[in-house]
């Protein structure tokens, strides 16, 4: 299998809507939403996972998000269903909330899992669909 990150480079290197930055230690890439929000993924080889993220550093953003899931009365991980299933993600996935110097949530996927490198990127793509009228702001 070819590596998962120089993949999803190539995949998302003329995808319009984020800037890329790729990490220097080819373990992920940052894809830039604006200056305050961004989709991530890193490779985890210890743990042989692949985390998939949406960040934000700001913190009202967070809070609206907060705010949205628990007016939905679902649990996070029905939250982003919706954008998983626009994406084509039809597996339902475990989001972690954290903060980290950015506030992310989070999804792993294991990467000895086949075809682990789309459902990566339907993944990434559900997470933008359900985070970016946040991340667009008013």
């Amino acid at each position: 299998m070819a590596d998962i990150i120089t993949g999803m480079i190539k995949r998302y290197s003329a995808d319009d809507r984020f800037t890329m930055e790729p990490d220097p230690t080819g373990k992920g890439i940052k894809l830039r939403f604006n200056d305050e929000s961004w989709f991530e993924m890193a490779k985890m080889e210890a743990e042989n996972k692949i985390r998939i993220s949406y960040a934000t550093t700001n913190r009202s953003i967070n809070e609206d998000i907060e705010h949205a899931i628990l007016d939905s009365k679902d649990p996070i991980d029905d939250f982003v269903y919706d954008g998983m299933e626009e994406a084509g993600e039809e597996e339902e996935h475990k989001v972690e909330h954290y903060h980290d110097g950015a506030f992310r949530y989070a999804i792993d996927l294991p990467l000895d899992k086949p075809g682990v490198d789309d459902q990566a990127a339907r993944v990434l793509d559900g997470l933008f669909y359900t985070f970016e009228e946040f991340a667009e702001g008013d």
